[in-house]
């Protein structure tokens, strides 16, 4: 106990006074013999004792009025139960607070559930940090894109303080809590601590709790993946620990529910490849996950600028596009934002994307016919196919030279979108390495063999044992000759793959189908490798590979083991080269293989940013998004070698937030310093936005919680007040209480003893 104004403890002294009046009025007489006082004595000595009692009780009221008086005055303050439960030890509180971007619902203007879970933390470091003679350490986890310790068991309270300032708000992060709680777990088994207290502050969202409490077909009701029941069992095992789950969430009564949503789940270009200058369609992804039909309109700018708008209704629980008609003016890397009306849960209302606009897909073809009949040459083919009509403004360009300019090195594959090895005899190590090369940038490319192609070289320089780009080894023609009556065709067995994108009807896959194929190189059934696919293949016996691609480096490569010969090549091994065929085909092949492999510039929160180029970046600088709000940011680690001469930029991990990241830098050429600046397209997970909440009794049965709490508790408690009560106001209505008593009983006395 403490006392606000010990000074006037002296006052206690006071009690003396009725003791010394009392002391003084007890007179002392000389003893006398008188027969006369027998009869009085014997009946004085039947109320000798009652009287007694009364003085005594008399002088002990007048006694503890001036001692009550006094402690009154002087305020003592009495320590709150908590004191009680810790018994003065030392109590390691440890906070989690869930940080995925659900928390951040604000309905009406109310605090969000993270605001709530915040304020409750930050009252009860208040709590702490105001009572000195608590011995309290603090662990504060934000359950986020990444599980954070921002403070780890720290005694000094008001460092802990500081630490939770950068908590301020919810990441983008679709997460449950089963890594931070697993984590939790983990440093508590390392801390070894005698008495500890776990809160978990979470809205109950159905994803917080990983795979969640789900609707089930049993009559016992719902199911829950364990993972984070066993780790709550975990911690609940531990002696001395005890575990608390504070519901912050919408829904905290308990009853559970699904709230209205509207989300941009997808925003993506309908053409793989951009081309400045060239009508261009981008489609907007919209889902209503609530239970009523949404008027929306949505919103779409290129680099920031006048937004174009479209009004869409969304059924309840369905899908709906948005689709827009816009055209690239300048070459280079686009930004491209899609936006809805904030709703009460913002960060699913705008969607991001960067476009890489191209002035043409540039090809480079190798032609293994060139310089014989122009009409007989692949060239003929390709360019009658890509580019019809001269009047239209074009889409690609294509380059062609000879093997021997490949051979050579008098071409660079690298500075292509896409290179086509078509029908060309050999490799060397030179042309294997620029071609090795090309791929490792992100160039596409396509190789079709045909009746020049010397197997044994190809498998030397793209299969090198696997290690190539070339996913299999290649072996002799087979079927028969051109026109004969043994005839085969191409079989799809995988329609969805993107080198069949443009047949997007079943008649022209059907088409594909019927088309005649005599000839085709084989391949070793043992040795494609694992991360090949084949979409088509040809109706022989063997199920011979007709289309095999393969990811290599940042590129894709795509081998056709038969070649699309010209309509004019009597000898020709297939008719691919029908134009209803031909046309979507070459067309799906160059804008896939136009793109890389992955779309580096567009990834979800949470992943690391980086990108390979052709020079070493210098004066690397990142700028976050406007929801992030930090300043910014130079980047001290420098690039990465690649090989090829390549470059990779560091790794930027600190992707929390949704919304375009940019790097600026210089590339180190020999020429000078060139600027350069890389837009990131950073998405959130839709699935967060699923709004629905199971009740409090599915959670405690599912994760077998004795009670789920709207607030601390007791032992955390940090409402004012609760710390230290102030008995001085009870101790003065005690004493007026005494007087009283104390008035109530010198009368009643007097009036017996009158």
């Amino acid at each position: 106990m403490q006392f606000l104004n010990p000074a006037l403890l002296a006052g206690t002294l006071l009690f003396a006074v009725p003791l010394l009046i009392h002391l003084l009025n007890r007179q002392r007489h000389k003893r006398r013999p008188w027969a006369a006082m027998d009869f009085l004595l014997r009946a004085f000595q039947k109320q000798r004792n009652r009287l007694r009692n009364e003085n005594l009780l008399l002088l002990l009221l007048r006694c503890l009025i001036p001692i009550l008086l006094a402690l009154a005055v002087a305020r003592p303050l009495l320590e709150a139960a908590t004191s009680l439960i810790t018994g003065g030890g030392v109590v390691h509180h440890v906070f989690i607070l869930d940080a995925s971007y659900s928390m951040g619902l604000s309905q009406d203007g109310a605090p969000s559930p993270y605001q709530r879970g915040r304020a409750l933390i930050e009252r009860a470091l208040d709590r702490f940090e105001r009572n000195p003679n608590r011995n309290d350490k603090v662990t504060l986890v934000r359950a986020g894109v990444r599980t954070r310790f921002l403070v780890r068991e720290d005694l000094d309270i008001a460092s802990s303080k500081a630490a939770w300032l950068e908590a301020s708000k919810p990441d983008d992060a679709a997460a449950g809590l089963d890594e931070a709680v697993s984590q939790v777990v983990d440093a508590l088994a390392e801390a070894d601590d005698s008495l500890t207290q776990v809160y978990v502050l979470t809205d109950l969202q159905l994803r917080s709790l990983g795979d969640a409490v789900a609707a089930s077909d049993e009559p016992a009701g719902p199911a829950l993946d364990d993972t984070l029941r066993d780790l709550f069992e975990q911690l609940q095992s531990r002696d001395g620990l005890t575990l608390h789950l504070i519901d912050t969430g919408p829904m905290a009564d308990g009853r559970g529910g699904t709230l209205e949503n509207v989300q941009i789940t997808d925003l993506r270009l309908t053409d793989p490849a951009a081309v400045e200058k060239t009508p261009a369609e981008v489609i907007a992804t919209l889902q209503n996950l609530g239970t009523a039909t949404a008027t929306c309109e949505v919103t779409l700018d290129i680099d920031g600028g006048e937004p174009i708008r479209k009004v869409v209704e969304v059924p309840a629980g369905a899908e709906a596009e948005a689709d827009f008609q816009l055209t690239f003016r300048t070459r280079g890397r686009r930004r491209v934002r899609a936006a809805l009306i904030p709703d009460a849960l913002v960060a699913d209302d705008e969607r991001f994307l960067t476009v890489d606009v191209r002035d043409r897909i540039r090809i480079l073809l190798v032609d293994g016919r060139e310089g014989g009949d122009p009409l007989k040459s692949y060239a003929y083919l390709w360019k009658a196919m890509l580019d019809p009509d001269e009047n239209v403004l074009p889409t690609f360009a294509v380059e062609v030279v000879d093997i021997v300019a490949l051979l050579g090195g008098q071409c660079a594959p690298k500075d292509f979108d896409v290179v086509v090895l078509a029908d060309i005899e050999r490799l060397n190590n030179r042309a294997a390495n620029a071609i090795q090369d090309a791929l490792r940038g992100g160039t596409g490319v396509l190789c079709q063999f045909g009746p020049q192609c010397e197997a044994d070289s190809f498998n030397l320089h793209l299969f090198a044992a696997g290690d190539g780009p070339m996913p299999f080894r290649l072996l002799p023609p087979q079927g028969g000759a051109p026109g004969s009556s043994t005839i085969r065709s191409p079989s799809i067995a995988d329609k969805e793959h993107p080198v069949l994108q443009e047949f997007d009807e079943d008649i022209y896959r059907e088409i594909l189908q019927a088309i005649p194929m005599w000839r085709w190189h084989g391949v070793a059934a043992d040795s494609i490798q694992e991360d090949a696919t084949v979409p088509v293949c040809v109706t022989d016996a063997e199920q011979t590979p007709l289309f095999v691609s393969r990811p290599f480096g940042e590129g894709q490569a795509l081998f056709l083991t038969s070649p699309i010969g010209s309509e004019y090549d009597a000898d020709r091994w297939n008719r691919l080269d029908d134009p209803l065929v031909a046309f979507p085909l070459l067309h799906g092949i160059v804008k896939w293989l136009a793109l890389p492999a992955t779309d580096a510039f567009s990834v979800a929160v949470g992943a690391a940013l980086s990108c390979s180029l052709d020079a070493r970046p210098i004066d690397l600088e990142v700028s976050r998004p406007e929801r992030d709000g930090r300043p910014r940011t130079p980047l001290a680690e420098g690039a990465r070698p690649l090989p090829g001469g390549r470059f990779a930029l560091p790794l930027f991990t600190d992707t929390r937030f949704a919304g375009f990241y940019e790097l600026d830098f210089a590339l180190d050429r020999e020429a000078g310093r060139e600027p350069q600046r890389l837009p990131f397209a950073v998405n959130v997970d839709p699935a967060e936005g699923d709004l629905r909440y199971p009740t409090h009794a599915e959670v405690q049965t599912a994760l077998g919680v004795e009670q789920i709490l709207e607030t601390l508790p007791v032992v955390a408690d940090a409402s004012e007040g609760n710390d230290r009560s102030d008995l001085g106001p009870s101790l003065l209505l005690m004493t007026l209480l005494l007087v009283l008593g104390e008035a109530a009983l010198a009368r009643y006395v007097a009036a017996r003893r009158t």
